[in-house]
């Protein structure tokens, strides 16, 4: 059995994740959550996957649907995000993403 290690974020602008799940702890202040769906076969943004950004209040641990290639982006400070899971999202097949 091979164990995998979960990619850390502090930092998320436009960047592609590789599991289709993040886990968002926020520290003193809220942060803003938005992934971008990539069309496929590229590496393109094609559009958000959510009508809005997703708000994230301070001091709290948040769980998101991101899609394993796709590129998210989390204003606000401080944050941190982990990946979670493995990649189950068709894109994940598509262009070589995820486990």
């Amino acid at each position: 059995m091979s164990l995998t290690t979960a990619n850390v974020y502090t930092i998320l602008g436009n960047t592609t994740v590789y599991t289709d799940k993040l886990q968002i702890s926020t520290g003193a202040n809220a942060v803003t959550y938005q992934s971008y769906a990539v069309a496929l076969g590229t590496n393109a943004a094609a559009g958000n996957i959510f009508l809005a950004p997703i708000n994230i209040p301070a001091n709290t641990v948040f769980e998101a649907y991101s899609g394993a290639g796709n590129k998210v982006t989390i204003v606000g400070t401080p944050f941190t995000a982990l990946e979670l899971g493995t990649a189950s999202s068709a894109l994940s097949g598509v262009i070589g993403y995820g486990n």
